[in-house]
């Protein structure tokens, strides 16, 4: 680590940030209010502004790259002096959230029991606040990061970062270590060691219209075929392998008293390997209707690789817990369903640490919240890894 990094104990670190946190709890208010939904791009923009506009303060140089579906990704870099040529500490975020425009007047802002509500207060606008008040701890305590600092956050993650996802591999390529400021998983916050991979596909029947009553038999129905083909797939789970296969999505038809010409199915494969993931792509291209008469196509593929518990992941979870330590810290991690821009990175071999925002429960509900207690710990790991990596 660099000398200036080094000479700076963790508990300076917790000392500054613990006096931060009333500065932090107002700027996560502040940016919990300005609602941000991956759908409305107008929305997202202006909270990219703010969020700009802050780092900028800050001392990052800030480069807006325009999103062509949803709202515009925000990349910044502090420290370019530090470039080194095995590359720069990447951090991941994100500025959207699952929650339409209106949702705040339902689900305020508030503070209670050591905890923080609101939509996007855990996933994650704590986890940009954190990232923010981690990048002015550097500066505030006089300490140099080993690496150029680059922050990528996208506007689509909620989406499945279709705009981003090309944006995200290629700052990857330049980076040594990846941090994704995802939530930690629960109250404790264990780190996102591994996470599963994900496909999605939309499966359409096309069979043979005919009068439900006067011709029945001359019908194909295209709903009987998908519905028969939804009891195969759902024998296709092995939960304790960690493949699920979920049929989430089933319309088609148009009368009653019509057998079906069409129907189609969206459903959603997940696995933790990436040879599992594929696999079960293959077997579903491979799928025929029980009738012969009706016909499938396939629409669809893996949209995020796993995030697989690698060596170099496994060490880079062992110096954050050690480090954490130093803080009165104690980190687990974890494997995950869920899946996060971490996927990209770490299917690239970059090694990539996911969970470093904020601990909570009820990402995407209603009850969505943070721990307090905690927050001002996790964001002093955050600039020990900002330091130190």
């Amino acid at each position: 680590m660099s000398d200036s990094a080094s000479i700076i104990a963790a508990s300076h670190w917790l000392d500054y940030l613990s006096a931060q946190q009333p500065r932090m709890l107002a700027r996560l208010r502040d940016w919990v209010e300005r609602e941000s939904p991956t759908t409305a791009k107008a929305a997202l923009d202006s909270f990219g502004r703010e969020v700009a506009a802050a780092f900028a303060a800050a001392g990052a140089e800030v480069r807006e790259h325009a999103g062509p579906e949803a709202g515009n990704t925000l990349e910044f870099t502090a420290w370019p002096q530090q470039r080194r040529p095995e590359g720069d500490l990447l951090v991941l975020g994100h500025l959207d959230t699952v929650y339409p425009l209106g949702t705040l007047a339902r689900q305020p802002f508030r503070v209670e029991a050591e905890r923080a509500y609101g939509p996007g207060v855990l996933d994650m606008k704590a986890g940009l606040v954190g990232a923010l008040f981690a990048l002015e701890a550097l500066a505030a305590l006089g300490a140099s990061p080993r690496r150029r600092l680059r922050f990528l956050f996208t506007a689509d993650e909620e989406m499945g970062s279709r705009s981003s996802r090309a944006q995200i591999e290629a700052a990857a390529r330049e980076a040594a270590v990846v941090l994704v400021l995802e939530p930690g998983a629960g109250p404790a916050g264990k780190l996102k060691t591994a996470r599963k991979g994900i496909a999605g596909f939309r499966l359409r029947a096309r069979g043979r219209a005919a009068h439900a009553g006067v011709d029945f038999e001359a019908g194909a129905s295209a709903i009987l075929a998908l519905a028969r083909a939804v009891v195969e797939l759902a024998g296709w789970s092995d939960p304790a392998r960690g493949i699920t296969v979920n049929p989430g999505v089933i319309r088609g038809g148009t009368r009653a008293n019509v057998v079906a010409a069409e129907a189609e199915l969206e459903l959603e494969l997940r696995a933790f390997r990436r040879p599992d993931l594929e696999r079960l792509a293959r077997r579903l291209a491979a799928l025929r209707p029980a009738d012969a008469r009706v016909e499938f196509s396939l629409a669809g593929g893996i949209n995020r690789p796993p995030l697989e518990r690698t060596a170099a992941i496994a060490a880079a979870f062992a110096q954050a817990q050690a480090w954490g330590r130093e803080l009165g810290l104690e980190l687990e991690e974890c494997a995950t369903g869920g899946g996060s821009d971490g996927n990209f990175t770490a299917a690239l071999g970059v090694p990539t640490l996911d969970g470093l925002g904020a601990a909570g429960e009820g990402a995407h509900s209603p009850g969505e919240y943070i721990c307090l207690a905690s927050w001002p710990r996790r964001t002093a790991l955050l600039g020990l890894l900002f330091a130190r990596l």
